[in-house]
């Protein structure tokens, strides 16, 4: 996998890049929403801010979705740019699996902008926006496998995990402000109590997908797919300490209003972003140069007498 990865033409860099950024998008603005849903005690003008977050990173997200099209388009076509335009293919890509779950994602990201509207009618279907972007991830790559259902379910609860981590950075940021690091404080010692269930389903629902997806969980790590999520698992560990820092020491500290405790807990958060950042653009390769669409794509742009070079950009 890495020496595919190392031959990896432009169009491949091109498509890791706008997965990972489509990733990051749509997980800040799917965390924005959890975070005013579970956070309670946010103050209002933090909600108003993580409103306009989501609706930001949804619109974005939407467009890095739409992208991903002419970018698979040209992978068929044997990395050329012409592909990203061609009819045939591009009706092929939007057939498939990456098609289907686009128009789920972008349904699920246009209802995540209704939390602009009045709360009694804009949170509920914000949420279910929430669940709608999450379920569209599982309609490609290693959700289409057997069991399909026990993954896909494995996989959303990973991805609503994730996210609410990543949505409650932003507002922990700009709490820990010196005027306001009690309030900090709080809205910390609220996210660590959820965060502690977090942490065990993320674990959970990792190392259940592996088991199911390699059959033995320490011959996994012999095999690519394996290697890479042990990669992404010495990083999430190091979230987690960092998590537990917040929490068994940081976020007394706040609530104590100690100085220097503030500083300390933004720059926690941004090694935490870092990392998430560091998982993100793992998984965006791993999912890239694996993509088990991929070879059926290829089959029927042969067999529909397209030119197809094989396998240029390390996507199987």
């Amino acid at each position: 996998m890495l020496s595919a990865l190392a031959s990896a033409d432009l169009v491949t860099w091109l498509s890791i890049c706008v997965k990972a950024l489509v990733y990051a998008t749509a997980l800040i603005a799917m965390g924005s929403i959890l975070s005013i849903l579970m956070l309670r005690r946010l103050p209002a003008p933090e909600v108003q801010t993580l409103r306009r977050l989501s609706v930001f990173c949804a619109i974005g997200a939407a467009l890095l979705s739409l992208l991903r099209l002419p970018l698979r388009a040209s992978f068929l076509m044997g990395g050329t740019w012409q592909g990203a335009t061609d009819p045939m293919m591009l009706t092929m890509v939007s057939e498939s699996p990456l098609g289907s779950s686009i128009v789920l994602r972008l349904v699920g990201l246009a209802l995540i902008c209704a939390i602009l509207l009045p709360a009694r009618q804009g949170r509920p279907l914000a949420v279910f926006g929430v669940l709608v972007v999450a379920a569209s991830f599982v309609f490609r790559g290693h959700a289409l496998e057997e069991p399909r259902f026990l993954l896909a379910a494995l996989i959303s609860l990973h991805i609503l995990g994730l996210a609410f981590w990543i949505g409650a950075f932003t507002p922990l940021y700009r709490l820990s402000g010196a005027d306001t690091a009690s309030v900090a404080g709080q809205v910390s010692h609220d996210f660590g109590r959820i965060a502690v269930w977090v942490v065990g389903a993320l674990t959970l629902a990792g190392g259940v997908t592996l088991w199911l997806l390699t059959g033995n969980v320490l011959d996994a790590f012999f095999t690519s797919y394996g290697q890479f999520f042990a990669i992404k698992l010495g990083v999430f560990l190091g979230i987690i300490g960092f998590a537990a820092w917040n929490k068994l020491r940081l976020t007394p500290a706040l609530l104590r209003q100690e100085p220097g405790a503030s500083a300390h807990l933004r720059r926690s958060i941004q090694m935490e972003s870092v990392l998430v950042a560091l998982i993100l653009v793992t998984t965006a390769i791993l999912t890239t140069i694996s993509a088990p669409e991929a070879t059926n794509q290829i089959g029927s742009a042969a067999a529909s007498g397209q030119t197809t070079e094989t396998n240029r950009g390390g996507f199987l």
